[in-house]
């Protein structure tokens, strides 16, 4: 029974880390582009590894290709001024979504250790250490929203890293407590403990499901205004290297 329980911690650690990173990669809208984004304070960036150009600076109105200011005529600018108002516009939309995620992620987690917790004491200290950390990515995010910008897949790896820590902590808890129990010879207690471990996955997938489901009708809520940023781009008269710019395009 040991080893079952083991089992069923180490399966719902990997249930909580899933549940925890809350995937809107599905939202996609059906654009895909080859640049990641980043707002900056004074311009919008689009930068890739592979491909020419590699970095397109939308700053105010004007562009910059691959460091070489490129002379736009009135629609083209008028177009360049669309996406960077557009893409700041959205902001405050995304970054709402952003955090909603992230509390989703962190009430999922604070769900299954307060489960497992040892005691209200031990609860507590757990609850507390999850806030700071949420307050502390959060903090993190806006910061960089407000001076250098961000990519998603940067906020993702900050999450990632911060939740897995967290689940490995729950884990350990989980374990701890099943050997010790196991040790005493306490089988009943071993029992509760498993049946614990068996029922939390369902109480965070309910926790988990409608809120996940709101969060992502309102990321799809901004495909609309996506497209038409990315039509503004592939309507950009300007060709830098004898094509056309191609921020993003429909799949």
């Amino acid at each position: 029974m040991l080893r079952t329980t083991l089992a069923a911690a180490l399966a719902l650690a990997g249930a909580s880390a899933a549940h925890a990173s809350i995937d809107l990669h599905g939202v996609d809208c059906d654009l895909h582009s080859d640049y990641a984004m980043a707002v900056e304070r004074d311009a919008v960036v689009f930068t890739r590894t592979d491909g020419s150009p590699a970095e397109i600076v939308l700053a105010h109105g004007t562009l910059v290709v691959d460091g070489r200011p490129v002379p736009l005529g009135a629609a083209d600018r008028e177009r360049v001024l669309g996406i960077e108002n557009g893409v700041r516009d959205l902001l405050p939309q995304v970054r709402a979504i952003v955090h909603d995620a992230i509390q989703i992620a962190f009430d999922a987690v604070n769900e299954v250790s307060a489960a497992f917790a040892k005691d209200p004491a031990d609860a507590r200290a757990s609850a507390e250490r999850l806030a700071r950390t949420f307050a502390e990515i959060r903090r993190r995010i806006d910061a960089k929203e407000a001076m250098t910008g961000w990519t998603d897949d940067e906020i993702e790896r900050l999450v990632e890293d911060a939740v897995g820590t967290l689940v490995a902590e729950v884990v350990g808890n989980v374990a701890g407590q099943a050997v010790a129990i196991a040790l005493g010879g306490d089988e009943k207690a071993l029992a509760e403990l498993e049946a614990r471990a068996n029922g939390i996955d369902a109480r965070v997938e309910r926790l988990v499901a409608a809120r996940s489901r709101d969060l992502e009708a309102r990321a799809e809520g901004i495909c609309p205004r996506l497209r038409t940023l990315a039509r503004l781009g592939s309507e950009l008269e300007v060709r830098p290297s004898g094509q056309r710019l191609r921020l993003a395009r429909a799949d």
